[in-house]
């Protein structure tokens, strides 16, 4: 399965541009500000629903250049509004062309009516790219700056079962947070989903059991991301991934030297994962 989930994208231009197109034998080195640690204050606890990865969150926000000279490390305001997304999805935020990890790796688990200050390390903020708000009031955030959002829930819209993983089992870790910024390490193993057979575990199709296969979020199949969110070292999960975040009507097949194609997961199918979380880093 490691061909499967794995893709993994380089960052070298992103830190170090070094011809990175442009002219040969020219190189620019990159004065990337320090960073804070990615962190989360809950400000108000909420009562209403529970925002789940893939739930559609409508969330009021303000955002704040980081001055860790201030209350909680909140300087100039740059944007403030409203909007809509799909939780812990990696979707890129309605009206943008960015996709704010630090809000994917925030918002689920907080409750309608919550409100937290979230600080976020360029990684998962803008990144590599000056952003210019768009409002007339707005500013713009530096390329590689670190960055402050007040977020408060303020609707939940439950996300369709084809749109939405199902955690079956949890057993909680005591170690390392997994987060957008982490390679994880993992055990895990596949079954094609199936009622007739027992805990719904038709064929299995892939296992990796000694801990050694490393990702990071946004790098396998989509239902990975909000199944290992909130997920910490030593724990377990048995979840249950629709198509749509798996391998939709495409499936995956292989070919051998022979011309013989093996299908080994059919289009259109839903899968079981049992995953444990070995390692942070």
């Amino acid at each position: 399965m490691k061909a499967m989930f794995w893709k993994f994208v380089p960052l070298v231009c992103a830190l170090t541009l070094t011809a990175c197109g442009g002219a040969a034998n020219k190189s620019t080195t990159v004065e990337i500000p320090t960073q804070p640690a990615y962190a989360k204050t809950d400000l108000v606890v909420g009562t209403g629903d529970t925002v789940v990865a893939g739930d559609l969150a409508t969330v009021n926000y303000v955002g704040y250049q980081y001055d860790s000279s201030k209350p909680n490390s909140r300087g100039e305001k740059f944007e403030s509004g409203t909007r809509s997304f799909a939780a812990g999805t990696g979707a890129i935020l309605p009206g943008t062309t960015y996709t704010l990890l630090g809000w994917d790796q925030g918002v689920p688990g907080m409750k309608v009516g919550g409100k937290a200050n979230l600080v976020l390390p360029y990684n998962l903020a803008y990144g590599i790219y000056e952003y210019t708000s768009p409002q007339p009031d707005g500013k713009k955030v530096a390329k590689y700056a670190p960055v402050v959002f007040e977020v408060e829930v303020v609707a939940v819209k439950k996300a369709s079962p084809s749109a939405a993983i199902q955690i079956l089992k949890d057993t909680p870790g005591t170690g390392a947070a997994v987060e957008y910024s982490k390679v994880l390490n993992v055990k895990y193993t596949g079954w094609l989903y199936d009622a007739t057979k027992p805990e719904n575990k038709g064929t299995q199709f892939d296992t990796s059991t000694d801990g050694s296969f490393a990702f990071t979020l946004g790098g396998g199949i989509k239902g990975w991301d909000p199944a290992l969110l909130g997920m910490k070292v030593g724990g377990k999960r048995t979840v249950q991934i629709p198509p749509l975040l798996a391998y939709g009507s495409t499936g995956v097949s292989s070919t051998d030297t022979a011309g013989v194609t093996t299908v080994k997961i059919p289009p259109n199918a839903e899968l079981i994962f049992e995953i444990e979380l070995v390692g942070v880093k």
